[in-house]
């Protein structure tokens, strides 16, 4: 199997907010939007069909959970959610917290990274304590 991210370091691809035995939630390092931060199941598996029905579950509870946080700390009103695997075909779904007055153009801006903002270690530390509280 050739190198992946997650399994080598998940470390290398952003902050680790919080994490259990299946999962960890991850603070994106591009900082695309405040907030954009992405469900990591640990297993190497590709797709959530490939968990058990029990897992599936988890992974679901977590971006439940996960969203809600990050909703909540950012202001944003809407969740654009991107499971795609093609750079790296590991279990991994982006949450970009978003305005709902984005249209099309700016959230393609958003998922491709041609927008940044500013890390926010107020909102890194709120993050934390949501999701871990």
């Amino acid at each position: 199997m050739p190198s992946c991210v997650f399994c080598d370091d998940v470390h290398r691809a952003g902050e680790v907010l919080a994490e259990d035995e299946r999962l960890w939630i991850v603070l994106h390092d591009d900082w695309a939007v405040r907030g954009h931060a992405m469900i990591v199941w640990k297993r190497h598996v590709e797709n959530v069909a490939d968990l058990t029905p029990e897992e599936a579950a988890h992974f679901a509870a977590a971006h439940h959970h996960a969203e809600r946080a990050l909703l909540d700390a950012t202001g944003a009103d809407r969740a654009i959610l991107l499971k795609l695997g093609i750079a790296t075909p590991h279990l991994h779904l982006h949450i970009y917290p978003v305005a709902a007055t984005l249209d099309r153009a700016a959230v393609m801006a958003v998922i491709d990274a041609r927008t940044r903002e500013p890390r926010d270690e107020t909102l890194v530390s709120d993050l934390r304590r949501r999701l871990t509280g």
